[in-house]
């Protein structure tokens, strides 16, 4: 009984690695310091390409974990809407995140994750489609405090 007990508790200790390991965003531990949460929503119907739709200057130095980006709804034919964080105008990301209505999608960091003190972030939108119309755009930046 001992044997099974063990086997069972190994297994389920393989699975709940494999799982873990799936996750395409860091997972830190709870007790990790530092971590913060910016959530910019951007409540409004855009129809064309929009430069600095969210701008801001970081209060403090940090390291961009992750970039997650969603829209509520589009309209029109074939809409396209890329979401691109930049930092002194220059993309933290290897491409700008694509977005489809009523998904959640995430940003592949490029190779300086680094984000200076005081550096100016900007958002921009760029959209493409006949006619296009997107709702309600959320953008989830995780960043830990250097």
């Amino acid at each position: 009984m001992q044997i099974i007990k063990s086997f069972l508790m190994c297994a389920m200790m393989l699975l709940m690695l494999a799982v873990s390991a799936l996750a395409a965003t860091p997972n830190p531990s709870p007790n990790s310091p530092g971590y913060e949460l910016l959530t910019f929503s951007i409540n409004k119907q855009y129809t064309a390409t929009t430069a600095g739709v969210v701008r801001f200057k970081m209060p403090w130095p940090a390291k961009l974990v992750t970039v997650q980006a969603t829209a509520r709804a589009s309209g029109g034919t074939s809409p396209t809407l890329t979401v691109d964080v930049k930092e002194a105008a220059v993309s933290k990301f290897t491409t700008p995140i694509a977005i489809t209505a009523g998904t959640v999608s995430e940003g592949v960091i490029g190779t300086i994750p680094r984000i200076a003190d005081e550096a100016l972030i900007t958002v921009d939108l760029t959209i493409g489609g006949t006619t296009p119309t997107w709702d309600d755009i959320t953008v989830v930046m995780v960043v830990k405090r250097l």
